[in-house]
């Protein structure tokens, strides 16, 4: 089925995602809760000490360390995609049907979705490798450096040449993100919608759809950091710089602000998931 792109209004997409926000509020804390809570109790069995522990770039690892390590990945990110796919679910479908009485197909589509996560992931990787060969071509044939070493020493100058890469990398993972956020969404759901398709639905919104995500991002993101600045000020606590490793009462903190510190992912999803009804994406049927 062929379907056409429509025209994205930035105000309605807004209303419609900040709407979602408030209105579902009580569940984006249930999910942010839930999502945290492996990581809470993990943590407070003592099971991440090694991976946490503070040590220099010369020291070996502690005892115990790769056993942490897997267990801070799955208690984090691939813990969260299923909750990522909550979200989803509860800003596209509603309450009612944020649960399943069968586990399995979120499970599937969690899987589906890291393969497409790992797959823009690669992209922007060779993007980022090709600028860096490109960079250092143009280093070399117009003699900017002396050598090619002098480049990758990082003094100040290099300094922003790579910044610049990095910036470049970052918003080509952002529009991409963008344009295949539609397929994301789909899958979510249980509906099969292609990155292709996406990214058809997607073609004439991509500057609405940055300036939209800008508009509810970065506001979102003030208020997240301005909380937790406020709430660590106020226990006399730093729960993410401190360096040193983290203790239970450490956990506890975290644990209670995981819906502030998750607050910027439900709006990235609520405003995907407004994406996803304004672009054309809820009426898409694969045949």
């Amino acid at each position: 089925m062929n379907k056409e792109c429509s025209k994205l209004c930035i105000n309605t997409s807004l209303r419609d995602a900040y709407s979602c926000l408030w209105r579902f509020k009580v569940n984006h804390v249930f999910i942010s809760y839930l999502a945290f809570l492996p990581f809470s109790l993990v943590g407070i069995l003592g099971l991440l000490d090694p991976f946490f522990l503070p040590r220099t770039s010369l020291e070996m690892v502690p005892e115990g360390y790769n056993l942490a390590f897997i267990l801070f990945i799955f208690t984090t990110y691939l813990w969260g995609i299923p909750c990522f796919i909550l979200w989803h679910r509860l800003y596209l479908l509603g309450p009612e049907h944020l649960w399943r009485r069968k586990i399995w197909p979120i499970l599937t589509r969690s899987l589906v979705m890291m393969f497409k996560v790992l797959f823009l992931i690669g992209i922007c990787v060779t993007f980022a490798l090709i600028l860096m060969m490109t960079l250092s071509f143009t280093i070399e044939l117009f003699a900017l450096d002396d050598s090619l070493t002098n480049f990758l020493e990082l003094n100040d100058n290099e300094y922003f040449r790579y910044a610049s890469i990095v910036s470049l990398t970052g918003l080509l993972i952002y529009f991409l993100f963008l344009r295949f956020s539609l397929a994301i969404c789909s899958r979510s759901i249980g509906k099969r919608m292609g990155l292709l398709t996406s990214w058809k639905l997607t073609e004439k919104n991509t500057l609405r759809m940055f300036c939209s995500f800008m508009a509810i991002l970065i506001p979102i993101i003030i208020i997240t950091f301005v909380s937790l600045a406020l709430y660590q000020f106020i226990f006399s606590i730093d729960l993410f710089y401190s360096g040193e490793i983290l203790r239970t009462t450490t956990y506890i903190h975290i644990f209670v602000l995981a819906p502030v510190i998750t607050l910027p992912l439900g709006a990235l999803s609520s405003q995907c998931s407004s994406f996803y009804r304004h672009c054309g994406g809820e009426d898409y049927i694969k045949p």
